[in-house]
């Protein structure tokens, strides 16, 4: 679950089904349909990065690091696709060394 791509269901979202290949067990997942959001609870992106989701909630409560949030009701999600989303974010602070970012199609100057 710590890697989940699916909305969690506390977030009163579907699981995103998955594909039958007719032996019984399930193969891969679906794409979303178009319009349907995907997000990851603060407890799965920290997982997912490898940090305490206290960084993230300290993160919020600055600003200023890039992500972008949804609230429902007390719960925080964090959306998976889009633009400042949570893969945009990752693809963005890609590095081919500790002073080149790695820009999509090539390397930055």
């Amino acid at each position: 679950m710590a890697n989940s791509m699916a909305m969690s269901s506390g977030f009163g979202g579907q699981p995103i089904p998955h594909r039958n290949d007719g032996s019984g067990t399930p193969s891969t997942q679906l794409p979303p349909a178009p319009g349907e959001r995907r997000f990851l609870s603060e407890l799965e992106l920290a997982s997912r990065w490898g940090m305490s989701p206290k960084t993230l909630t300290r993160w919020r409560c600055m600003g200023n690091k890039g992500l972008v949030f949804a609230k429902f009701s007390k719960k925080v999600a964090y959306p998976l696709d889009g633009e400042c989303g949570v893969l945009d974010f990752e693809q963005r602070h890609l590095y081919v060394s500790t002073s080149e970012r790695a820009v999509a199609g090539g390397r930055q100057s």
